[in-house]
């Protein structure tokens, strides 16, 4: 039997793409570093292509673009784990290898817009018209969240934006003032994939700025979104525009934004506009952890509960060590709503083990904290 039987047999119970792309991520991880027998790697075999075959189905049904993605990740994950069994595309059994070429097809096909980015992007330069075909098609797309993808992708190749002419940022510029005058119409039925795109938006745009998008983004900021606000706010300063001390007040006491905000107004030279009250750098870096906690990979969402332990110096770097606990689906069973270790540095360090804290509490804080540091840090 193949070492890797039982859990290709849990995964074939597992209902969710999404859950499965996460579980032969580290399968793969697992298979990189093996060395496969005949019979492990027929039987992953087995698995992977019986896997690409549902997707085709699953991906001709799906009811929405977001649905796709899940898919397209869940197939990307999949054909990582056929180059691993396979070490050439020469071993692969024709009528396998066919089987591959026909999804990737498919998935290219769906992914019209992300192509059409990458396509526009491996030009030398890049003039009006190549800007217009672009423009073009993703102004055809109907489903909201796909029609996002051209801002995510633009924000992707920001590196390469000085391969743009003039008049090919402009026209950028044109159409995000257009998109977000569009959401903006709808101020009272955005839904989150207008909202997600919204904030994209006001962060790609500093790099396309003019009269209309400035414009937008002062009445982007009345809807109240942080996550769109914090992003809005730092825009607005790039362009040497002035911004609302209420915007700044309401970011600066949301946990999952004020360190960030903090950031963007020390970039810029006006840290003065947040409230010196949530200055202190404990809270700054609780806000920092709280919002590293929300990442998918992590909680998903900020924890219901967080308190400061203390500090602590590894070498010269300041680490403030704090406690969480929450609900999410992340956690296992045996983690839930229990209280869990997490820190964070001025320096990039913040992280969480999901240690259980109860495991290093000592007779006082100060005690706990010097054995989190041995421990942990």
């Amino acid at each position: 039997m193949s070492t890797f039987q039982s859990l290709i047999t849990m995964l074939n119970e597992v209902p969710s793409c999404g859950e499965k792309s996460q579980i032969v991520a580290a399968l793969l991880n697992s298979v990189k570093s093996a060395k496969l027998t005949d019979e492990d790697a027929g039987a992953l075999s087995a698995f992977v292509f019986a896997e690409i075959g549902r997707l085709f189905t699953l991906i001709d049904n799906a009811g929405c673009y977001k649905d796709k993605c899940e898919l397209f990740d869940y197939e990307d994950k999949l054909l990582g784990l056929v180059m691993a069994i396979y070490p050439s595309a020469d071993k692969i059994p024709a009528e396998k290898l066919e089987t591959v070429k026909q999804m990737v097809e498919l998935v290219n096909k769906e992914r019209y817009l992300e192509s059409a980015v990458d396509h526009l992007f491996e030009a030398d330069a890049i003039e009006e018209n190549d800007v217009q075909i672009l423009l073009h098609i993703a102004s055809t797309v109907k489903d909201e969240y796909q029609r996002g993808q051209l801002f995510f992708g633009l924000l992707n190749y920001k590196e390469q934006f000085k391969k743009l002419s003039g008049v090919s940022k402009q026209a950028i510029g044109g159409f995000i003032a257009s998109e977000m005058e569009r959401c903006l119409q709808e101020k009272t039925a955005i839904d989150e994939d207008k909202a997600n795109n919204l904030e994209v938006m006001c962060d790609v745009c500093q790099y396309f700025m003019n009269d209309a998008i400035v414009t937008s983004l002062y009445e982007i900021l009345k809807l109240g979104r942080n996550h769109v606000n914090v992003y809005a706010i730092a825009t607005l300063m790039s362009a040497k525009q002035s911004i609302p001390q209420a915007t700044v007040d309401a970011l600066a006491r949301d946990l999952e934004y004020a360190d960030m905000t903090y950031g963007f107004l020390e970039r810029y030279g006006q840290t003065a506009l947040f409230p010196s009250e949530l200055s202190e750098p404990e809270y700054l870096a609780k806000s920092d952890l709280v919002h590293w906690l929300t990442f998918p990979t992590e909680l998903g969402k900020a924890p219901d509960a967080i308190e400061y332990l203390g500090k602590t110096k590894v070498k010269r770097e300041v680490f403030y060590v704090f406690r969480f606990r929450s609900d999410s689906d992340n956690l296992g069973d045996d983690l839930k709503n229990k209280w869990l270790i997490g820190w964070s540095s001025n320096e990039g360090g913040t992280f969480s083990n999901f240690d259980e804290y109860g495991a290093y509490e000592q007779k006082t804080p100060e005690k706990t904290v010097k054995y989190i540091k041995k421990k942990l840090l």
